[in-house]
Formats: C-alpha cells, structure tokens, sequence
C-alpha cells in the first residue's frame, strides 16, 4: 500500500464513520474512496479538498495529504523535482534588488596565519571583495567555491551600487549519471543564486562550469579560492578555515591555472544587455515547434501582428526597419497554428494588465501603453483559444507557487531563456539569460508536463470564468 492509502485509512478511522457515511455526508463517489485505499485509482484534486475540510485537517495534516497525494500521483523523485522548480521560482521572486551601499574598508586584511572560524572566514571574504572594488578600477575576480559558500547579496551589493567590476566564477555541477544524490536538484539550487548575479552585473558575471568527479575536487584541504589583484584567498570546504596571501608569484600561478580550467569548461550561461542582441536571442530562442512561457502577465505574443507592431512600435534611437524585421520574425512563430503554446501567469499580472494596459515585457521607451480596446481583443482571442484548448493558458495558485514579476522564463526545446521585464530595476531588455545544461533543462521540462491539473494552478473552468471577469472589468 503507498503512503497515501495508509494515511487515508488513517483519516477514516479516526473520524469514526463508515466510508459509505464519508461518501454520502461529503458528496464523494463511495467507489472512489475504496478504489483509492486500494492504489487502484487516484482522488481528483477537488476531491481531495473535500475530505481535507470534511476531516477538519489542520495545516500540517492538510500539507502532508496532499504532499502524499501528490506523490502517488507523479512518483516520489518527480514530485520532488517539482518542489525543487517551485522554491528555484519562490526564491527568484523574493529577491530584492534595492540595497544598501556597503560599509567602508580602508586597508586589506593581510596575514600570514590561518583564519579560524566560519563568521572569520566570512568577514574576510566580505572585506576583501569591498576593498578591492573600490580602490582599484575595472576590477577582475576569479573563483572556485564551495557549495556551502554563497557570496550573491555580497556581489550583489556592489553591483547595485555602481561598483564596476567582473567576475568569472568555476561551478561544479553535479553529473546526473553519478552517485550524487538528487544531482538536478542540487544544480537547480546552485542556479537560484546564479541568476540574480547575471542579473544585478548585466553580463560581468561569468558562470563557467565542470562535472568532474568530485573526489578530485577536494583532494586538497583549501582547494577553493578566490583571487582579486591583489591577494589569494584559499579557502577549505567547511569555511572553518582560510589563508589570505599577497604573494604576486602564487597568485599568478592560480590566474594562470584558473584560466587553463576554463578552457575545458563551458559557459553556463549566456548573457547580454543590448536590446539588438536581445532581439536577436528574442528569435534564437524562439522554437519553432513549441513555446512555454512563464511571466506575471498572460504572454500576448501570439496575437501580435504586424498592424500590431507598426502601430506601437516607435525607435527614435535605433534603426526602425531592422527592430520591426526582428519583432515581426519572433511574433510570426508564435502566430503558427501548429505550435504548442503554453502561457503561464498569475491573476495578479492579469488584472495589471487590464488596468494599465501595459506589456510589462516590452521596453516603455519602445512600446507605449496599448489602447484597451487591443488589449481587450487580445484577451478575449485568449480566453477563446483556451476554451478550444488550441492553446494552454494557466494561472498559478498564488498560495502554491510565485513568480518573479521581473522576469519572462521561456522554456522550448533549445533551452531556457529568461528576460528581464519593466518590473527589473534596469527595465525590460536589458539582459537575457539563456541556459542549455541538459540536467536543468530536463528538470523544467518534466515540471512543465506536470503542470496542468496539478495544484499549483487553477482548473480550466476557474481560469477562463477569472479571464472572464476581468475582460468585463476593462475600461
């Protein structure tokens, strides 16, 4: 028997009551409930909120029923894969990118000892990178950490407080065809802090990655470094321990040996900030067979058209005929019939957009608000090709699952592409990332298949009466 039948049993049996005295009082097929204590058929997800306010669960009980339920019905390893794109997703939308300016530091803390200590550790790492950003100018910084180490809010922090500089780091991902436990999950994880570096430096932060064995990765006990102009920081995989060293010989033979590494690594990720490469990538990641897109507002690309952009687009500092060109191109995929489309928002992006008019992953300086009226064409050719089902559109749970409203995640078969939109800090376009690792791919890719009917998003029926509402709501 799985863990959810003997947890439903459990339920029974504690309230009292025969399963035909549950079935009749909560309105649930009686052979439905047999068939589900037996692994023989799995309970709808409305079924399964019936019994969880029939049983009058708590919030722990009603997590862990569902949790079980939701395991029995995509298997143990998906159902963790899916946990693991949700908090990947839930931690992107919870980043902040308005920071303090970082505290002062006037000299370099040199020694000649070990640094003892896990906050020691840390207080140096932080203190070096501070001094040497903001008394040297266009700055290089290279790194090998270990996976305990994450330095994004101390990067971060500089970034966002016009401290130029580039850093170029060697990840260890995890092989998928190795003992690592969870090896895609761990990846996902290391990629939660990844991106908002891309993100904060606007392409001068370089994320280049191997999957050796590990073993020969901490054969050493400060195997981990990071090197700035002026020092070496040698660093052991628990940060009990580290050493800081100004010796211009050693750390140009770890300059030298860190860039002999890259060349046999690949770049994880690709990344630009002029909107002409931007378009570019727009189409270069814009496949021909398929489209998944993630974003706060329902992506209106395929209803776009070429009246569309010549009556909105406008470019007073760049050349006309070739953004229209590329627009068009990536619009023209998006309109073909026999593509798969997959839009992903939430209500909240829903009801911006029918307020504001606003495409928030158009630059404004480009792309004026729309008139409601082709706003309200467009919704309603939504809400049509979503009844039809020629399209699939979902709107997230905002109790299950967030998105970061600063973004536009594509996933297609030639990998996941992410754009910044005009809720980022620096505005729409200006980056992209663009990720082709398979394990990653692969793990957004099963997440994807999973997503309809599952929690995380509303029934057909829930989705088409909230587009419903809103339409009328317009202006």
């Amino acid at each position: 028997m799985s863990k959810f039948s003997n947890y439903l049993r459990k339920l029974i049996d504690q309230s009292g009551e025969s399963i035909a005295s549950i079935s009749r009082n909560a309105g649930i097929e009686r052979t439905s409930i047999h068939k589900a204590l037996k692994d023989e058929r799995i309970l709808s997800y409305k079924a399964m909120q019936i019994l969880a306010r029939y049983f009058g669960l708590c919030t722990e009980e009603r997590q862990e029923f569902f949790r079980l339920h939701d395991i029995s019905l995509q298997g143990e390893d998906a159902y963790e894969n899916r946990q693991a794109v949700c908090d990947f997703l839930n931690t992107l939308a919870s980043v902040d990118f308005s920071m303090f300016p970082p505290p002062k530091v006037n000299s370099l803390p040199l020694t000649d000892s070990l640094i003892n200590g896990e906050y020691a550790v840390r207080s140096i790492i932080r203190s070096v990178l501070i001094y040497e950003v903001s008394h040297h100018t266009d700055v290089e910084i290279q790194m090998f950490l270990p996976e305990k180490l994450d330095l994004t809010m101390e990067f971060m922090e500089l970034w966002l407080n016009e401290n130029h500089f580039s850093v170029s780091e060697l990840l260890y991902l995890h092989r998928v065809s190795t003992l690592s436990p969870n090896p895609a999950r761990r990846n996902l994880k290391k990629l939660g802090s990844i991106i908002p570096l891309c993100l904060a430096s606007r392409d001068s932060y370089k994320p280049y990655y191997f999957t050796e064995n590990q073993h020969a990765v901490t054969a050493s006990p400060l195997i981990y470094y990071i090197i700035t102009p002026s020092c070496l920081l040698q660093i052991s995989e628990d940060l009990s321990t580290a050493r800081i060293s100004d010796n211009t010989e050693l750390i140009s033979y770890y300059r030298n040996f860190f860039q002999t590494k890259l060349q046999n690594c690949d770049l994880l990720i690709q990344c630009s900030s002029n909107i002409m490469e931007v378009l570019q990538e727009y189409i270069a990641g814009t496949s021909p067979d398929t489209m998944q897109v993630f974003m706060s507002q329902p992506c209106p690309g395929r209803y776009i058209t070429p009246a569309i952009i010549k009556k909105y687009l406008n470019s007073n500092d760049m050349p006309y005929h070739p953004m229209y060109e590329l627009v068009e191109q990536h619009f023209s995929v998006l309109r073909q019939d026999q593509i798969t489309y997959l839009t992903v928002f939430t209500e909240k992006g829903l009801s911006d957009l029918t307020q504001t008019c606003v495409l928030q992953d158009m630059p404004p300086q480009y792309v004026p608000p729309l008139d409601p009226d082709d706003i309200r064409q467009m919704l309603k050719t939504l809400y049509k090709e979503i009844s039809d089902e020629t399209i699939s559109g979902l709107i997230l749970r905002p109790t299950h699952l967030q998105l970061p409203d600063y973004l536009t995640i594509y996933v297609t078969s030639t990998g996941i592409h992410i754009y910044t939109t005009n809720a980022f800090v620096f505005g729409a376009y200006c980056c992209n990332i663009h990720i082709q690792e398979h394990s990653l791919c692969k793990i957004f890719s099963e997440f994807i298949k999973n997503l309809p009917g599952s929690p995380l998003v509303y029934t057909k029926e829930e989705t088409l009466n909230l587009l419903k509402q809103y339409i009328a709501l317009m202006p």
